[in-house]
C-alpha cells in the first residue's frame, strides 16, 4: 500500500481501503434500489453526531474499519436486530474504476501526530483556541475527504468520518440485509463488485429489497444518469488496460 504524508499537517494519501456502515432497516427501504440506498448514506448531519461540526457547510457519511465496529457504533444509538450493512472501497484502488479521475483518498489521521488532541476538546464541548480553529481550517483547505478517529462503541475500531467530496470516490462491493426479527429465511444480499481487486458489477446498484429478505432488480437503472456515467469510466478503464498490454 503506497502512503504519501503531508509534511506539516496530519494528513495522508492512500488507498486499497474497505469501509463499512451498518443501518437499522426500515420498511420505507423496500423497493429502493441500492443506488437510492447508497446515496442517502450522505446526508446533513445531526448536531449530536460526533465531529460533525468540525468542518460546517458539510454533508456527511459515517463509516467504520469492520462490519463488528459499524454494528457496534449503530447499536450504540439503539438499533435493533434488523440490519443494513454496506461494505465499499475506495474506487481508485479498483482494478477497473468506474469513478473518474481515479483518486487516492486524502485521510485526516485524527489518532495519530497528536490531532486526537484537538478531538478529544471537541468530544468534551471544550473552546478551542484561536490557533486550534486555525489548524482545523488549514486541513479544510487541504480538502480532505475523511477524518479518522477511535470508535466510543468498540474497543481497538476505527471510525471514518466522510465528507462529500470523498464519499463520492466510494463504490459499494455489496449491500447485505439481516433481518433479526424474523424466524425462516431472513438474510439477503446484493453484489457490486467481485474478487479481491473490485471488479464492478454496475447492474448490482439496480437491485432492490423486497419482503421479506428478498432480492429483485429494476431494469430502468441501467437508464438513470449514474449507470450510464459510471458505464463510461469502466470502458475507458477497460481501454487504459487493453492499451498497457499491447
Amino acid at each position: 500500500m503506497d502512503i504519501w504524508k503531508h509534511q506539516e499537517l496530519p494528513i495522508i494519501e492512500s488507498h486499497d481501503f474497505n469501509f463499512f456502515r451498518c443501518l437499522e432497516f426500515q420498511d420505507i427501504y423496500y423497493g429502493k434500489t441500492v443506488s437510492e440506498l447508497h446515496r442517502g448514506n450522505l446526508r446533513v448531519s445531526r448536531k449530536d453526531n460526533r465531529y460533525s461540526n468540525i468542518f460546517p457547510g458539510q454533508k456527511l457519511s459515517y463509516w467504520a474499519d469492520s462490519p463488528q465496529t459499524a454494528r457496534a457504533e449503530v447499536k450504540k444509538w439503539g438499533a435493533g436486530n434488523n440490519l443494513l450493512t454496506f461494505w465499499a472501497y475506495d474506487d481508485g484502488s479498483s482494478f477497473i474504476p468506474t469513478v473518474y479521475p481515479a483518486e487516492y483518498l486524502r485521510i485526516i489521521d485524527g489518532i495519530n501526530f497528536g490531532f486526537d488532541i484537538i478531538l478529544k476538546k471537541i468530544d468534551n464541548h471544550e473552546d478551542l483556541t484561536c490557533d486550534e480553529k486555525e489548524f482545523i481550517d488549514r486541513l479544510g483547505r487541504e480538502k480532505p475527504d475523511c477524518l479518522a478517529y477511535r470508535s466510543e462503541a468498540k474497543k481497538g475500531g476505527i471510525c471514518f468520518l466522510f465528507f462529500e467530496q470523498g464519499f463520492r470516490k466510494l463504490s459499494l462491493r455489496e449491500v447485505a440485509l439481516r433481518l433479526g426479527d424474523y424466524k425462516g429465511k431472513n438474510t439477503a444480499k446484493v453484489i457490486c463488485a467481485i474478487t479481491s481487486d473490485f471488479s464492478p458489477v454496475l447492474e448490482g446498484y439496480g437491485h432492490y429489497f423486497s419482503p421479506i429478505a428478498r432480492v429483485k432488480y429494476n431494469d430502468k437503472y441501467i437508464e438513470t444518469d449514474e449507470y450510464i456515467l459510471r458505464k463510461q469510466v469502466e470502458e475507458y478503464s477497460h481501454e487504459k488496460i487493453r492499451e498497457r498490454m499491447r
